[in-house]
C-alpha cells in the first residue's frame, strides 16, 4: 500500500488494489494469532465472570436457604430442557463457591489476559494498515486496557438487552407499567442496539488500535465492511453446520470448541479485512503519523504498481 497515494477513481483499479493489498498482508497469521489470544483470554474471564456473579448472587440471596436457587430455577424456565439439565449442576457448583480468591486473582490474570488479545489486535491491525509499530510499551498497554474496558462495557450492555428480552425483562416491564408494550418494544430494539454497540466497538478498534490517527470518519467504511463480514460470516457459518452437520454431534464439546475457534479465526480476518479496506480506500495511512512502511508491504505495493 502507499502512503497517500489518494483513492482509487475506477472500481476495477480499486478492486484490483484491494485483492493486492490483502495479499501482501500476512492476515492468515495474524488471525490465527487474534484467535490463540482471545481463547487464551477465555480462561480468567470465565474465571472472573463466575466469581463476580457468584458473589452478586450470594449477596441479592442472602436471606435464602439456597442462594443459587432463583438462578437454576430460571435456567429451567428460560433454556431447553436437555441445556437447562446440563447447565444445573455446575452453574450451581460455581455461585456456591467462596469467591473472594478468584475475585482477586481472577480479576488480575483476566486483565492480563485481556491485554495480551487486545495486542494481538493491535499489532494485526498494524499489519492491515501497513504501519510500524512505534508506541512505548506504557502506551500500547494503556491503550489496550482502555480499549478492553469499552469491549466489557459493550459486552455488558449487550447482555443486558438479550437478559431483558427474556421473561425477567417481562416482569420488570409489568412492575414499572409497560406491560405488554414491552415486548414489542424489546423485538424491535434488541438487534438493531446490539448492532449499533457492535459497530462503535469495531470503530474503536480501527481508531485507537493501530499506530496512527486520523478523523473518525476515516475509519469508517472499514468498520462498515467488517460488521457486513462479520454477520455474514456468522450466517454463512450457520447455514453450513445446518447442513453439515453439527460439530458438538460429531465430536462432543470438544468440536463445539473448534467451530468456536474458527468463528474466532474468522471474526479476526475480517477484522484486519476491514482496516486493509480503510487503507486502499483513502491511499494509505497519513504517513506523519504511520512511519515507514515495512520493506516487504513497500515492495509489494510496488510491484503491483509495476504490473498494472
Amino acid at each position: 500500500m502507499k502512503p497517500n497515494a489518494g483513492p482509487n477513481r475506477s472500481p476495477i483499479a480499486f478492486a484490483r488494489r484491494f485483492v493486492g493489498d490483502v495479499r501482501s498482508r500476512r492476515l492468515t497469521g495474524m488471525s490465527q494469532q487474534i484467535a490463540y489470544n482471545i481463547l487464551f483470554a477465555l480462561g480468567p474471564l470465565l474465571m472472573f465472570v463466575t466469581a463476580f456473579c457468584g458473589f452478586v448472587t450470594q449477596q441479592i440471596n442472602a436471606g435464602s436457604a439456597n442462594p443459587v436457587e432463583p438462578v437454576t430455577d430460571w435456567l429451567a424456565a428460560e433454556l431447553p430442557r436437555e441445556a437447562a439439565q446440563f447447565l444445573q449442576e455446575p452453574v450451581a457448583n460455581a455461585l456456591s463457591t467462596s469467591p473472594g480468591f478468584l475475585l482477586s486473582f481472577g480479576g488480575l490474570f483476566a486483565l492480563v489476559g485481556a491485554r495480551g488479545a487486545m495486542g494481538a489486535i493491535m499489532e494485526g491491525l498494524n499489519e492491515a494498515y501497513g504501519v510500524r509499530e512505534t508506541r512505548s510499551w506504557m502506551i500500547r498497554t494503556g491503550t489496550a486496557i482502555a480499549l478492553t474496558v469499552a469491549l466489557a462495557v459493550a459486552l455488558v450492555v449487550s447482555a443486558a438487552l438479550m437478559f431483558l428480552s427474556t421473561g425477567v425483562g417481562q416482569d420488570i416491564a409489568d412492575r414499572i407499567g409497560l406491560g405488554t408494550a414491552w415486548s414489542t418494544i424489546s423485538a424491535w430494539l434488541r438487534w438493531p442496539l446490539t448492532a449499533v454497540l457492535v459497530a462503535w466497538v469495531i470503530v474503536l478498534l480501527h481508531r485507537y488500535a493501530p499506530n496512527f490517527r486520523a478523523p473518525l470518519r476515516w475509519y469508517l467504511p472499514g468498520a462498515a465492511l467488517t460488521v457486513v463480514l462479520m454477520v455474514s460470516a456468522a450466517l454463512g457459518l450457520r447455514v453450513y453446520f445446518a447442513f453439515a452437520g453439527s460439530y458438538s454431534d460429531a465430536y462432543g464439546v470438544f468440536g463445539a470448541v473448534l467451530a468456536f475457534v474458527f468463528f474466532l479465526y474468522i471474526a479476526g480476518m475480517v477484522m484486519l479485512i476491514g482496516g486493509v479496506f480503510n487503507g486502499t480506500l483513502r491511499g494509505g495511512p497519513p504517513p506523519s503519523a504511520a512511519g515507514p512502511e515495512p520493506a516487504h508491504l513497500v515492495r509489494s505495493a510496488a510491484d503491483m504498481e509495476g504490473a498494472s
